[in-house]
């Protein structure tokens, strides 16, 4: 008998109370100490799946460590023991001295759905529901929460919000204010849609899944008559005319190239007649002169074959083109040719 009654002291609440933080500065409380939980499960086993049989023990061992985190502030190590103290057994106390962890440990999200599950679970007459229904309407005020509304039959095999895998189970979800992006995978390859939303704080966004983008489908034309002649592309139209604009443009240019080369050799051939005339030329200077003069010579040789071989060139085609445009109806075409210095621009 007596060690039965130094159990029961042993296993009795204390008279602690523990509120949920107001303010960073606040003196956090103690965590509040549970009894030994019931020996029945709150929720009854189902005949489908073999229910875990609870471990009282291994919940107070858990709960008091927790505890003892809680008072040393540690709350992330402190909501992990009090999680761990849950599994084992559940109890009111732990559930709320869980949310009261993460609630220290600024897991906004964390904490508001502990509260929010301490709540559930809570009768009405708990000296902690009320702190509990009022931290957890302010969380909520500072959070968002995102719905999943699915308009289309297709199979959804992936969500991601902003590279995270989420369960479609998991909606609506609670989430910090900004940006979302939310990508929906689907089981084929190649099926995948982004959409993205924002998230206010103490506002509700629905993101809406329409389906995956269907590759277009374009109707087939109308046959073709048998014995119709198929007239020739309009690219061939095009090729044509661009060609030709292309070598005017550069018979034009090597024009150009003519005229300045053969004005630098009449330059360098009186020059090379006058450059010793009354006075002694130094060993090698008129050869010079001349060799300069027949070189300017051959490289204006080169730029007559070459502008005449692409004048010829431009005139087969233009020849190409005109008959081409008699057998179509007129089409407008501009083209622009404009000096820049030693550049020719040509404009369509």
């Amino acid at each position: 008998m007596a060690l039965l009654c130094a159990a029961d002291l042993a296993l009795m609440p204390a008279a602690v109370q523990a509120q949920a933080p107001r303010e960073a500065a606040m003196e956090p409380p103690a965590a509040t100490e549970a009894p030994e939980p019931p020996p029945e499960v709150a929720t009854p086993p189902s005949s489908e799946a073999p229910q875990a049989v609870p471990d009282q023990a291994a919940a107070l061992v858990h709960f008091r460590e927790g505890k003892q985190h809680y008072n040393e502030r540690r709350y992330a190590e402190a909501a992990e023991a009090f999680s761990r103290s849950l599994e084992a057994a559940w109890s009111i106390n732990a559930a709320y001295n869980k949310a009261l962890s993460l609630d220290r440990a600024s897991d906004l999200v964390g904490a508001l759905e502990a509260y929010r599950d301490y709540l559930g679970r809570a009768e009405t007459q708990d000296q902690h529901r009320a702190t509990a229904l009022e931290r957890s309407e302010q969380l909520r005020e500072r959070l968002g929460e995102v719905l999943l509304q699915v308009d289309s039959p297709e199979a959804i095999k992936e969500i991601r919000i902003n590279g995270e895998v989420v369960d479609k189970a998991a909606f609506p979800r609670l989430t910090l204010p900004g940006s979302l992006e939310v990508e929906f995978v689907g089981e084929a390859p190649g099926q995948r849609k982004n959409v993205r939303a924002d998230v206010r704080a103490g506002g509700t966004v629905t993101i809406v899944f329409p389906g995956f983008v269907r590759p277009e489908v374009r109707p087939a034309g109308p046959p073709k008559a048998p014995g119709t002649a198929v007239a020739p592309g309009e690219s061939r139209l095009k090729g044509l005319r661009a060609g030709f604009w292309t070598t005017t443009s550069l018979a034009l240019a090597g024009g150009a190239t003519v005229a300045i080369l053969g004005s630098r050799v009449l330059v360098a051939r009186d020059r090379a007649r006058a450059g010793c005339e009354g006075v002694v030329c130094e060993e090698g200077e008129k050869e010079g002169l001349y060799r300069t003069f027949w070189s300017l010579q051959k490289a204006t040789n080169v730029a007559i074959a070459v502008s005449a071989a692409v004048g010829v060139a431009a005139l087969a085609l233009g020849i190409v083109l005109r008959r081409e445009r008699a057998r179509r109806p007129p089409v407008s075409t501009r083209a622009g040719l404009r000096w820049l210095g030693s550049a020719v621009e040509l404009t369509f």
